[in-house]
Order: structure tokens, then C-alpha cells, then sequence
């Protein structure tokens, strides 16, 4: 919080800072936000690029909005970023989860196992 208001970049931003339900920033707000920048590792592209500001705001605050995930993603990826940008931050991971589930998928790709983010075979 900057001068008794809310800052941020409205793509990475959580409902709840939106939609002014509380202006405090948490664990979970950046939580969302990483859900968000995971999206941008899996697809390189930047969230709502051609979207006005309004309509970002209006589809984050009504849940209505949020990036789309390619086909070719991998299921536990999809689930990790799925819930990390969740409406609800109780039902948002911790940092430790995010880290629990992220080594897990890092462990299956070292073993030669399917990849983390795309589901295909690992590079060997």
C-alpha cells in the first residue's frame, strides 16, 4: 500500500485488491500475482495484452477472467497456476506448497519422466 491506495500491475493484481474487499497486501495476493507469472513462463506472451484496462479490471474482480491455458500444458502445472490464481485466497497454495509442488515436477523431469509444463517426454 502507497499513499493509503493499492499499486500494482493490473494483469498480476488479486481480486480481492481490486475489488477493494481488502487492501492489504499478503502472502496470498503474491501468490496470485505468481500464478499469473507462471502463465507467462508456459506461453511467453503477456496476460490480457490486448484488453483495455476496464475490461481487465472487470473480468479479475468478477472472476470472469483469466488467462487461458494451452492444450499442451501439463496437468500438474495447470493445477499448481490454477490454484494459485483461485477467486477465493483460502483456497490459494502457500509459497511453501507452490515450492513443495514445483520441486515434485522438477524431480519427475530429472528422473526422465514427463515434462513439468508440457506433458511431453523429458530432453535426455
Amino acid at each position: 500500500m502507497v499513499s493509503g491506495g493499492v499499486r500494482g500491475t493490473l494483469p498480476w493484481m488479486a481480486p480481492e485488491l481490486l475489488n477493494g474487499s481488502s487492501n492489504l497486501v499478503s502472502e496470498k495476493v503474491d501468490v496470485f500475482s505468481f500464478g499469473i507469472v507462471m502463465w507467462e513462463l508456459l506461453t511467453g506472451e503477456e496476460p490480457y495484452a490486448n484488453m483495455h484496462y476496464g475490461a481487465i479490471i472487470g473480468g479479475i474482480v468478477n472472476n470472469t477472467l483469466r488467462p487461458p491455458v494451452p492444450s499442451w500444458c501439463d496437468p500438474a502445472w495447470k493445477s499448481l497456476m490454477e490454484r494459485c490464481w483461485s477467486a477465493n485466497p483460502a483456497e490459494r497454495p502457500s509459497f511453501l506448497e507452490v515450492s513443495a509442488d514445483l520441486r515434485a515436477m522438477a524431480s519427475t523431469k530429472a528422473q526422465g519422466q514427463t515434462s513439468p509444463i508440457t506433458g511431453g517426454e523429458a530432453a535426455k
